[in-house]
């Protein structure tokens, strides 16, 4: 076999191996697995008793959010801000955030999100 294609079907492997483990690894974090009822339920998830276990929702477009993990796109749109949260957004994150899941078909570049309730300037795509 021709050595540039191994290298290459090597390479393809590794990534996608790679991004196998990160899957994996991003469904182990805390946020996306609460480990009990009260943070399961802060997530908008539903806390199944006999598994101990939580329930995340996902939710379909314009459906009130907290976290871009509860919404079928992956992304939590922040809700339009009053020019007082805009001028607090300046000196750091909003807390309590709720905002509505975004559409997939809209996804392209950077997007502004709500990030586990919270909204700042980084995930606003501000400077």
């Amino acid at each position: 076999m021709n050595k540039k294609l191994i290298i290459l079907l090597a390479t393809i492997a590794a990534i996608i191996l790679f991004g196998i483990f990160l899957g994996v690894f991003y469904s182990l974090l805390p946020g996306h697995n609460p480990p009990n009822k009260e943070a399961c339920e802060s997530v908008g998830g539903q806390w199944s008793e006999e598994q101990s276990f939580c329930l995340l929702s996902y939710k379909e477009s314009g459906e009130a959010c907290i976290d871009g993990g509860q919404c079928k796109s992956g992304v939590c749109f922040p809700p339009l801000l009053t020019e007082e949260q805009k001028n607090n957004l300046n000196n750091g994150p909003l807390k309590n955030i709720v905002g509505t899941c975004y559409p997939d078909e809209l996804i392209t570049g950077c997007v502004e999100q709500v990030i586990m309730g919270t909204l700042s300037k980084e995930s606003m795509c501000l400077d």
